[in-house]
């Protein structure tokens, strides 16, 4: 513990590597939530990191910004999959700010040149397969979930129609004219259309 409270022990290459992997797990626990051991892990890292570089003269301002460059990076095209070149700029800002991120000593750029790909490979070879996979699981389950729930007709269908599911209205095709009032029942669901016929039974899905 001593030669921890002791700076000239506290290499900025190694404090380096705890502060990115700590930011890269919790990148992942991001998209992958669930058991909250990869969160733990990663705050676990920060907190160590944040710690060794309060006894080094460090540049809390370059701190900041690669945390924020590293965040865009990871999490904007968790928002929209289309911001995700505009979050390549948050890796430059990553890449930049690490450089300045000590006073008095640097970071191996050969660590910086080397953190930066391996955080763009493991953003684009891991990460978005990871959220591709959740995005089409998720809408695979909406769909289902939707399939062989019970409405009621809001508005006549004769070719369409608006229906009644779950408290929310649908556009609704059916294959024989159903009257306004009518329970149905979801067969299939394609997009926001929904398939419905005349339900044997008079129940609506809330």
């Amino acid at each position: 513990m001593e030669i921890l409270q002791d700076p000239t022990f506290i290499s900025p290459n190694l404090v380096y590597l705890l502060l990115m992997a700590g930011l890269w797990l919790g990148a992942t626990g991001t998209y992958i939530p669930g058991t909250g051991v990869v969160e733990v892990a990663g705050v676990g890292l920060l907190m160590l990191a944040l710690y060794l570089m309060t006894l080094i003269a460090t540049n809390w301002i370059a701190l900041v910004a690669l945390v924020i460059g590293a965040s865009v990076f990871f999490l904007l095209p968790l928002l929209k999959p289309e911001w995700i070149r505009i979050a390549q700029v948050g890796l430059v800002v990553q890449a930049v700010s690490s450089f300045f991120l000590f006073h008095e000593a640097l970071v191996s750029p050969i660590l910086i040149v080397m953190g930066v790909l391996l955080a763009w490979v493991y953003h684009y070879t891991i990460l978005q397969s990871i959220l591709k996979h959740h995005r089409e699981l998720s809408s695979t389950q909406k769909d289902e979930f939707l399939v062989g729930a019970h409405g009621r007709v809001v508005s006549a269908i004769e070719d369409r129609g608006t229906v009644q599911v779950k408290g929310e209205l649908w556009t609704a095709r059916s294959p024989s004219r159903l009257e306004s009032g009518t329970p149905i029942v979801v067969t299939e669901q394609q997009g926001l259309e929904l398939h419905v016929e005349k339900a044997k039974r008079d129940t609506i899905d809330y």
